[in-house]
């Protein structure tokens, strides 16, 4: 197994990654996750959700530790033929709502904070699993961030829009297939005409970067993250 897929699949070899708190109780749940997604019976993720509720484990431990290894290892599974297209689209979508609910869920105690920090979340056309941009937005949120946009944003009129009429610390870009730099390349040279903007950082992240990075390093991004850890980082040393 190439080493760097090995962070993927156990990011606590990573010494920054074990530094987070409850890590080896996060570790302990990947068993039982990657379970309830494939049962065929509905309560135990329903069931997941609510183990998870109760525990004290910090959001982007939880994103770093139990939610993105288990989304590699289905996408593993998925590469290796070890399991059917159905299988895999049954549970990406459970894990979905996994993260969508407990992100959710626990965000109601971080909008009582004032926030400073803003980041929007967009992803290009060719990114229809939209999982990692879930697992990214409850990162930011778990840390104090208003996230706005998300899986349902592309890069079209409806992102300069919101670009235009609202004031962000970060945008992030999701990249899911490598012939689609040109498209994320041509988005961010956009809005950097704009120099209303100048103030915005910008980071692009998702299954192509992660795959081929050093394609990303001429396009004007101001990072480039190729884990949930990393974007984790960026959002810590901006929010600093």
């Amino acid at each position: 197994m190439p080493p760097e897929l090995d962070f993927h699949l156990h990011p606590e070899l990573d010494p920054k990654a074990r530094e987070l708190p409850c890590t080896d109780k996060a570790i302990t749940y990947r068993t039982a996750l990657a379970q309830a997604l494939v049962d065929p019976d509905p309560r135990s993720h329903r069931a997941m959700i609510e183990e998870l509720q109760r525990n004290d484990i910090p959001m982007h431990t939880l994103a770093i530790h139990l939610f993105s290894p288990v989304a590699a290892q289905l996408g593993r599974l998925w590469c290796n033929d070890e399991t059917d297209f159905i299988q895999v689209a049954v549970a990406s979508t459970r894990l979905g709502m996994i993260v969508n609910h407990l992100s959710q869920n626990r965000s109601q105690t971080i909008r009582a904070r004032e926030k400073a920090r803003r980041v929007l979340l967009a992803r290009t056309q060719g990114a229809m699993h939209t999982l990692g941009v879930s697992i990214v937005a409850s990162c930011f949120r778990d840390m104090g961030w208003d996230v706005d946009g998300g899986a349902d944003l592309e890069l079209d009129d409806s992102l300069y829009m919101r670009l235009s009429n609202s004031s962000y610390s970060l945008l992030g870009i999701s990249v899911a297939r490598i012939d689609e730099v040109d498209e994320c390349a041509e988005a961010i040279r956009r809005i950097h005409t704009n120099r209303s903007l100048d103030r915005m950082k910008i980071a692009v992240g998702g299954p192509a970067v992660m795959k081929t990075p050093l394609a990303f390093q001429a396009i004007g991004a101001d990072m480039i993250a190729k884990s949930a850890l990393e974007v984790m980082q960026v959002a810590d040393r901006l929010g600093a």
